[in-house]
This record gives C-alpha cells, sequence and structure tokens, in this order.
C-alpha cells in the first residue's frame, strides 16, 4: 500500500518594481548630466541681463556658476541654448511609411535630429556655495513655470546627450 500526501504549497507573491525615489543623500528626481554652456538671466525684479555658465543640468534643474550670489528662493528668467555640436556625428533611426500597391509599409531611415530650440525658462535659487577652482559661486536652480514644449526639448537633449555619450565610450 502506497501512502500519498498533498501539501498545498504556498503560492509566491509577484515581485513588484520599486518606483525610483530619491534617496536621502540624493534629492534629485532626474538624471543630471555634466555638460556646460553659456546662459543669459534676468533676476526677477531687477533691469539688466546677466551672463553665467551653466555646468549641470537635469529636466529639472541646472547649476549656474556665476559671480553673484543670490538669496535662495531668488527667481531668475534663464535664456540659453543647448549645446548641439554634437548632433553632426549622431545619426537616430526614424520610421517612416511609405505608400505601396499593398498598403503602408514602415521604413526604417536614420537621420540626424535637428538642432534645439533657444529655451526661455524659470528658475528658482534653492542653494548657492563656493566653487575654489572656479573662484566663483554655483547655484542649484529648479526649474518652475515650465512650458510643456520647453520640458520636451529638455528630455530630447537629455536622451540624445546619453546616446552620444553611450555610442561614443571607447570599449577596451
Amino acid at each position: 500500500m502506497a501512502i500519498v500526501f498533498f501539501f498545498n504549497r504556498k503560492k509566491k507573491e509577484p515581485k513588484r518594481l520599486a518606483k525610483a525615489q530619491p534617496t536621502a543623500t540624493q534629492k534629485r528626481s532626474s538624471f543630471r548630466m555634466p555638460v556646460e554652456f553659456d546662459v543669459s538671466f534676468t533676476l526677477r525684479g531687477r533691469p539688466g541681463r546677466r551672463h553665467a555658465v551653466a555646468n549641470d543640468l537635469s529636466a529639472g534643474g541646472l547649476r549656474l556658476i556665476s559671480d553673484e550670489d543670490f538669496l535662495p528662493g531668488s527667481v531668475l528668467e534663464l535664456d540659453f541654448v543647448l549645446p548641439d555640436a554634437f548632433l553632426a556625428e549622431l545619426k537616430v533611426e526614424r520610421e517612416v511609411y511609405e505608400q505601396t500597391p499593398f498598403g503602408l509599409r514602415p521604413e526604417t531611415l536614420k537621420v540626424q535630429p535637428p538642432p534645439f530650440h533657444p529655451m526661455q525658462m524659470n528658475a528658482t535659487v534653492l542653494s548657492t556655495f563656493f566653487v575654489p577652482s572656479e573662484k566663483a559661486l554655483a547655484h542649484g536652480m529648479k526649474f518652475v513655470e515650465v512650458e510643456s514644449s520647453m520640458q520636451d526639448e529638455l528630455q530630447r537633449f537629455i536622451h540624445l546627450w546619453q546616446l552620444h555619450y553611450l555610442r561614443s565610450r571607447q570599449t577596451p
């Protein structure tokens, strides 16, 4: 006589993907990339345009290097053009549809991305610190009142910059 045992196995819980959250030491919610470009700005409520350099950019803000000191919460009206020299050597795939006797057929083309549009955005100062190597002040800025077209252009720049970086890395 054979004895058969039946056990009820506990079903495994499906693994849930955790949404990316900033850690206690990392408060940013967007990828930040080291890229340098010129910025013209006006401090809201003060006449006159000034010039500075941005050396860090994300979809949510930038780091502005300037010889001026701003109070936290100050709002600056920024004007800049994202660097696009790297686009000359970058090709991306674009799918187009061609009408044939058999209907629309997709075709993949490799094209150079168009240059970036001039950016006009407002940003508020979050923090200020001194950078000894630059002998200037660095201001951590957060973009505010961002138009969707400007946000899209920032995202496009970040995507293409990352693509360029990954493709241009030297493999051993």
